[in-house]
């Protein structure tokens, strides 16, 4: 053999090698959960913030029949509640319209299902209707057997939901 092509080889095989063994040592990466948002509203009805879990037909229609809520309750039926569960979560009583909470990404730790949220406020000195609003946005999530539901970004410190077996 040649002695240029027998060290091109060696190095291919070294290169090959350290590949692998650098593959290998790689902690495997957290399951990212399924989560994709149904609706969102700016007239919830809840007055606090908060987040809340529905896994049941009936737990969801003790939730949608709080006054003053002015939700799209359509999509948020058509969710089957055998294969995904609802993250309701909530901002509280705004002063003003121009409020609004989204998902900005979700995690998976143990048996904990993580969401950082958005939360859109009006800008300052921007013309705002004056009227008293309870922004909240609804999530659909692939069972998981959570126990455990904590939201950050909504308040200064994480809003935890345990779920109940």
């Amino acid at each position: 053999m040649k002695p240029y092509l027998s060290k091109l080889l060696a190095a291919s095989f070294v290169s090959l090698a350290m590949t692998g063994c650098s593959a290998t040592g790689s902690a495997p990466s957290a399951p990212v959960p399924e989560v994709r948002q149904i609706t969102q509203s700016a007239h919830c009805g809840l007055t606090g913030p908060g987040v809340a879990y529905v896994r049941s037909p009936a737990s969801l229609e003790d939730l949608l029949g709080v006054a003053g809520q002015n939700m799209s309750t359509g999509a948020i039926r058509q969710v089957n509640l055998d294969n995904e569960q609802l993250v309701i979560v909530t901002l509280g009583q705004k002063p003003t319209a121009g409020y609004s909470v989204g998902l900005e990404r979700a995690a998976q730790e143990g048996t904990t299902l993580k969401l950082e949220m958005r939360v859109n406020q009006p800008a300052p000195g921007m013309m705002v209707a004056q009227v008293i609003t309870s922004p909240c946005v609804v999530l659909a999530v692939a069972s998981g057997g959570w126990q455990r539901v904590e939201v950050t970004g909504v308040t200064e410190k994480p809003l935890v939901k345990l779920i109940e077996k």
